[in-house]
């Protein structure tokens, strides 16, 4: 699911120091990125600032991989709705996570609360990561690019481009070398549970056609190298923008 981070339970993201590449590297980094724009759908992509995918899977939480369906729903980088639902323990529960510029609440069971200074700049950081990783706005001069390097993903070989912006942490884009599709991105998070920085990794994988464009059907997220979610997506919609009320306080 190129189309958007996965920002199913991740936020908190911190900022990377400022980096500056070379013309040349730039340059190296801008062609890796219009491959993989042009593998992803080209100008049928672009079309697109909004999706709406449904999954299923499991997450790791209390020392067991917990079981959830949801839905999450972006609109450019400041607006994103995550609803899950899962069972633990023979216990039903809901989430609905909502950032909407510059407010955003959480929502567990039927309490609803805002979140704190704290909680809305993380979800900011895990919006903005996932705008990157559609691809789309890349084109902006307000995005840095440089190439990190080459890495095998699977056993099959991947360049890698750094995405830089002023006030917001790096995002490490990995694109297979051969068909140009993102393959992994990189980046460091908040733990929800430890509270402690780790490095997460998303894998996308077994992609087919939607609306024009080539989006994952499934995902894998390591943190530290260990797994933390599988998921499968069950329905995924494009759109050039998605409805105010999608947003509003749960």
């Amino acid at each position: 699911m190129s189309h958007g981070r996965y920002s199913l339970l991740a936020f908190g993201l911190v900022l990377a120091a400022p980096f500056t590449a070379r013309a040349d590297d730039a340059a190296d980094a801008r062609a890796l990125v219009d491959k993989a724009v042009k593998a992803h759908g080209g100008a049928d992509l672009a079309k697109f600032s909004a999706y709406t995918v449904r999954m299923k899977g499991t997450v790791q939480a209390m020392g067991q991989a917990v079981a959830f369906t949801g839905v999450v729903a972006s609109h450019g980088p400041d607006r994103q709705k995550v609803d899950i639902e899962a069972e633990a323990g023979g216990q039903k529960f809901r989430f609905v996570n909502v950032l909407n510029g510059d407010k955003g609440w959480n929502r567990i069971g039927d309490e609803t609360k805002a979140m704190d200074k704290d909680e809305l700049a993380e979800a900011k950081e895990q919006a903005h990561a996932g705008w990157v990783a559609t691809l789309v706005p890349l084109k902006d001069k307000a995005f840095t690019l440089a190439t990190v390097g080459e890495i095998k993903v699977d056993g099959r070989a991947a360049l890698s481009v750094k995405v830089s912006s002023k006030g917001r942490r790096d995002v490490d884009l990995y694109f297979d070398k051969v068909t140009g599709l993102l393959v992994k991105t990189e980046t460091r998070v908040k733990d929800e549970g430890s509270g402690q920085e780790v490095t997460e990794e998303t894998y996308p994988g077994e992609y087919k056609e939607v609306q024009g464009t080539k989006q994952a059907m499934k995902l894998t997220v390591k943190r530290d190298g260990k797994a933390y979610v599988e998921g499968e997506v069950t329905g995924y919609d494009l759109a050039e923008k998605l409805d105010a009320d999608v947003f509003a306080k749960p």
